[in-house]
């Protein structure tokens, strides 16, 4: 009976593979294309969180080209990451890598948000390019020293889960398990999604703390605003321009965070799960389940890397006008 079932999930892991990738490789290729052209344009070059949004593209395209694409192919039994030690462990560095690297990105265009939208003149100040750059590269060079321990940990001719899969985590070594599971845990997907929620939740209290005072000052300025000349009407419609280009980035990126919690949710709780029960002892029927768990929860998270594109079309009516003006230019 166990033997059967065990096969049954071998069955359907291969078909998770095969065919579950597809769709979002393609949607998932183009939106992150699209999302390259559009927040290039000259609208959004002197925005800094649009610059955030660009590096996240970037690295998403990477998760999805380094980490679907080799599922894919698994499904086919031609991945040859399965096959070559240094394509194993060079294919699961650059998916958490990039994974992380994309996470962060959208952590740090949370906080440039919460700075932007601060009443105080300090806060706003701290947002420049050079800082932008700046921890980009921090956050760069950060992920490098922190997943390099996959060149170690991750290899060949594991089959650690029930299902075969060559390419993982050395089934010999408890403490590069736990390590990896961890590493991954925190930095990919804990610490971003902490980050996302505390400073979406600070920068929509600022906004609501603004709207407050401006509806105050505008109640008592009534007599006032009627004396306002047209040079400085002009001036405030750009203002309002700015300002409702910067809410529906605000909403983009609450849509975003929202999706990156949700997707990332199923494969965090297999991770701690991994690391709670590592030294249990499992049935094959038992580590075949627990691969389609896995198996189910990858592809979550790679649902988060894939629709991008799709949120900000969905969300953001600047972000549609280009889209539309990039189509009528070509």
């Amino acid at each position: 009976m166990n033997s059967t079932s065990t096969i049954n999930f071998v069955i359907l892991n291969q078909a998770i593979n095969r065919y579950v990738p597809i769709p979002l490789l393609f949607f998932g290729t183009i939106g992150n294309i699209l999302n390259l052209f559009v927040f290039t344009r000259k609208t959004f070059q002197h925005n800094i969180c649009v610059i955030y949004l660009l590096a996240s593209s970037v690295f998403d395209s990477f998760v999805i080209v380094v980490g679907l694409l080799p599922r894919l192919l698994n499904g086919y039994g031609v991945d040859l990451s399965q096959t070559f030690s240094i394509l194993c462990k060079l294919r699961f560095f650059f998916t958490y890598y990039a994974g992380y690297t994309a996470a962060c990105f959208i952590s740090l265009a949370c906080i440039e948000r919460y700075l932007t939208s601060s009443t105080s003149a300090y806060k706003r100040q701290l947002i420049t390019k050079k800082r932008a750059y700046l921890s980009i590269l921090i956050v760069l060079i950060f992920g490098c020293v922190t997943f390099g321990e996959g060149f170690y940990c991750i290899d060949i001719n594991q089959q650690l889960f029930g299902a075969p899969q060559s390419c993982y985590q050395l089934k010999l070594n408890i403490q590069c398990q736990i390590a990896d599971s961890l590493l991954q845990f925190i930095f990919e997907l804990l610490v971003p999604a902490l980050l996302m929620i505390v400073f979406g939740f600070l920068t929509f209290k600022n906004v609501h703390n603004k709207h407050s005072r401006v509806n105050a000052v505008q109640l008592g300025d009534s007599s006032l605003a009627a004396a306002v000349g047209t040079r400085r009407m002009s001036a405030s419609q750009e203002k309002r321009a700015a300002q409702k280009r910067d809410g529906q980035l605000r909403t983009m990126l609450l849509v975003q965070v929202t999706v990156f919690v949700i997707s990332t949710f199923p494969i965090g709780v297999f991770k701690l799960y991994s690391i709670v029960t590592v030294y249990q002892t499992k049935s094959p029927l038992k580590r075949a389940i627990e691969n389609t768990i896995f198996n189910i929860s990858v592809i979550s998270l790679f649902l988060n890397n894939c629709i991008t594109f799709y949120i900000h079309t969905l969300c953001g009516q600047v972000f549609r006008k280009e889209l539309l003006k990039l189509f009528r230019c070509n």
